[in-house]
């Protein structure tokens, strides 16, 4: 059974055709890459599968049951939504955002309780952000937004994570760090969707990918089929050095000029 499952997604906004008989699924145990130049539709789609836009047409199922059939606190509990570039308004500790996660969790004026606090304490290790725990959230750099902002996900248990270029602010340490806890997360009866620019972690840690091309899925499966020098000449327009020695790697080497 999918834990997710999305039939002919297609979207428009302002009249433009965002995407297109989109078909999408994730089995429990996957981390699936979400891949594309700028503008493919990557965010949209991660957006609809989150339940934050509704599509023009098409459905979307969670555990064989309709997405819309749950409620918002349903949804909250079950599928957790990290945007690209996050911000962060108020001006609260780290920990406090973190603890955020646990509202779906809570009845209203429900005080946090002793396994609320375990999940906090939890995300708060996995990320690595033990010693931001009391600092203002509002004086956070960009990568350290990012790695707060995942362990607000995390606090809240989900079965599905949908992560938007989480590791665009990060250095190459804190990429492959949140890439491999996101690895270790879908090894747990959970899975994780993710946007990703970065071909060679893409190929490095994910299970699936889905190519996308201006709205529409160029092509869908395991890293070496859809990650062939042919996709990337005509998806991206780029002629690279493909590899493995210790881990897979992608070296873009020509831009082909149309």
């Amino acid at each position: 059974m999918s834990l997710l499952e999305a039939a002919n997604i297609s979207f428009k906004r302002n009249q433009q055709l965002l995407l297109q008989a989109i078909n999408l699924e994730l089995h429990a145990g996957e981390l699936i890459g979400l891949i594309g130049p700028n503008g493919a539709g990557k965010s949209t789609l991660l957006k609809i599968l989150a339940g934050l836009q509704t599509p023009l047409t098409g459905t979307i199922k969670f555990q064989d049951q309709a997405l819309t059939k749950l409620n918002a606190k349903e949804r909250s509990q079950q599928i957790a939504w990290l945007t690209q570039g996050g911000s962060i308004h108020w001006p609260l500790t780290v920990e406090r955002l973190v603890a955020l996660g646990r509202l779906p969790h809570l009845a209203a004026w429900q005080q946090a309780g002793i396994t609320d606090q375990a999940a906090i304490d939890q995300a708060i290790q996995q990320t690595g952000i033990e010693h931001l725990r009391n600092r203002d959230a509002t004086t956070l750099s960009g990568g350290e937004r990012t790695r707060v902002l995942l362990a607000r996900a995390l606090a809240a248990e989900p079965t599905i994570l949908l992560a938007d270029e989480p590791i665009a602010a990060l250095d190459p340490g804190y990429q492959l760090q949140t890439l491999e806890l996101l690895r270790a997360f879908s090894q747990q009866q959970r899975a994780c969707i993710v946007v990703l620019h970065e071909l060679s972690l893409a190929a490095r840690y994910c299970d699936r990918l889905y190519l996308l091309k201006s709205g529409c899925i160029v092509d869908t499966g395991s890293v070496a089929k859809v990650l062939s020098a042919e996709n990337l000449k005509n998806v991206y327009h780029i002629e690279c050095e493909i590899g493995c020695t210790n881990v897979p790697w992608i070296i873009p080497s020509r831009y082909i000029y149309n």
